[in-house]
Order: C-alpha cells, then sequence, then structure tokens
C-alpha cells in the first residue's frame, strides 16, 4: 500500500492548483480585457460566458489533478468550512492558507508576466470589484456569501460518500460556472479569499489602482458563506443510521438476481 501524501506535497499541491486557478481564471478576465481595450465591443455575455468556462475547466482540472493528494480545496473558504463542520484538521488549516494566498500570488504573477502592464492598465489585473456607487459594503458581501455558499455547499455533497463517484470535480466546475454568470455583473464572483487576495497583491505590486475599502467585503462574505454552507449540508445530509435511504438507485435481489429500486429493497445508511 502506498504511503499518504506527506504535509510538504499536500501544501505544494494547494499551492499549484491555486496558482492554475488564478492563472486561468482571473487571467481570463485579464485577457479579456486586454483584447477588449483596443476594440469599441461591449462587454457582454458572451466574454463572460468564456470567463466562466475557464473557470470551470481550470477547477475540473485541478481537482482532479491534486484531489487525491491535497483534497483539492484551492480556496481557503472551502479550508475553513471543512474546519468548521469537523470534516478537516484544524492544525492544518492554517499551512493550507498560506499555501492557497502564495500560489493565488504566483498565479497573479503569472498573469502580469504572460500579458503584461496592459493586464493592469486595462483590465485590473483580474481583480473583481463592486461598483460603489450603486452597491453599499453589506449587499456585496451578502452576493458573495450567497456564491460561496452555493460552491461549499455542492462541494459538501459531491464529497459524501453517497454521492455519485469520480464527478466531484465536473460538478464544482459547473457550480462555479454557474454562479460566475449571476454573480459577475455584480461583484465579479471571486467567491474564493485566495483568488481575490492574489490578484489585488499583484496589481498593487504593479502599480495598478486598488480599492481596498472593499477588501473586507469579500473576505467576510465568502468565509462566512462558506462556513455556512458547509454547515448547511452537514445539517440536511446528516442521515439516522437506522433510517431507510429513499432512492431512484437499483439494488440488486440477492435471491433472484433483479435489480430492485432502492427504496423497495429496505436499505439503511
Amino acid at each position: 500500500m502506498a504511503a499518504p501524501p506527506t504535509t510538504t506535497q499536500k501544501l505544494l499541491a494547494e499551492g499549484i492548483g491555486t496558482a492554475f486557478l488564478v492563472y486561468v481564471g482571473a487571467g481570463s478576465a485579464a485577457a479579456t480585457g486586454v483584447i477588449a481595450s483596443g476594440t469599441k465591443v461591449a462587454f457582454s455575455m458572451a466574454q463572460l460566458g468564456i470567463i466562466s468556462f475557464a473557470f470551470m475547466l481550470v477547477i475540473v482540472g485541478a481537482v482532479y489533478a491534486i484531489g487525491h493528494i491535497s483534497g483539492g480545496h484551492i480556496n481557503p473558504a472551502v479550508t475553513l468550512a471543512l474546519a468548521v463542520s469537523g470534516k478537516f484538521p484544524w492544525r492544518e488549516v492554517p499551512g493550507y492558507v498560506a499555501a492557497q494566498l502564495v500560489g493565488a500570488c504566483a498565479g497573479a504573477a503569472a498573469i502580469f508576466l504572460t500579458l503584461g502592464r496592459a493586464a493592469t492598465a486595462a483590465a485590473g489585473g483580474g481583480v473583481t470589484k463592486y461598483d460603489a456607487a450603486t452597491m453599499g459594503f453589506g449587499r456585496a458581501s451578502l452576493i458573495e456569501a450567497i456564491g460561496t455558499f452555493m460552491l461549499v455547499f455542492v462541494i459538501f455533497g459531491v464529497i459524501d460518500h453517497r454521492a455519485v463517484p469520480g464527478w466531484a470535480p465536473m460538478a464544482i466546475g459547473s457550480v462555479v460556472f454557474a454562479i460566475i454568470i449571476i454573480l459577475g455583473p455584480a461583484t465579479g464572483a471571486a467567491i474564493n479569499p485566495a483568488r481575490y487576495l492574489g490578484a489585488v497583491f499583484m496589481q498593487s505590486g504593479f502599480g495598478g489602482t486598488v480599492s481596498w475599502a472593499q477588501v473586507p467585503a469579500y473576505l467576510i462574505g465568502e468565509l462566512a458563506g462558506g462556513v455556512l454552507g458547509g454547515l448547511a449540508y452537514v445539517f440536511i445530509g446528516r442521515v439516522r443510521t437506522d433510517a431507510a435511504m429513499t432512492s431512484l438507485a437499483p439494488t440488486v435481489d440477492s435471491v433472484t438476481g433483479d435489480s430492485v429500486p432502492e427504496e423497495l429493497s429496505g436499505a439503511t445508511s
């Protein structure tokens, strides 16, 4: 039997996975801005869809690649939610969050390496923000909380041992795609403190303009939303050990060998 991954391997996996997420996800937003800067084409659902798709694909790839090493959190809100719900040891939280932040900064730096200073001037380096003229701190926090709640709720669902195996990365990537489509026009849909801060730090470092007053809204909303999403799933997903499962998934009759709907089979969990 292979030895489990070491702490170093887990942290490297989290850092690399988060770097991939920021480089491709936030980088797609920056690239869109760079391309659009030389044209008069208005930002539309087409561009938003491509950015959402980029986030989806890189998350699917990253989680498939490192999920079996570190769990593939690549998001401090996910790590915190797992710890609060008792599914992840608190002693590992600081290391995971630090690795995610370092990876996010590396990914953001790679955006500027790839696209140059145009990424700062034309696209904000992939930094998400909300329009302070039309939206307040509380509303922005709530919007990010809703998106992160949905993300973490789905993550908890797909890692449940009763979930269909092998589809977790696709489910996570898909819900991120969907969340960005609706949150994007409002707050930019960061739904990840590391993804947000990595872009902010690099944007500031490369001479771009950052609204530091907006930072707490994103962090509070995402961390609170993530924890609530995890706890919500724990609450509704808990099943008594003597409760009969109700499912359309077929089981095999031990006598005849025929498939029988599970709710008729008396299966328990």
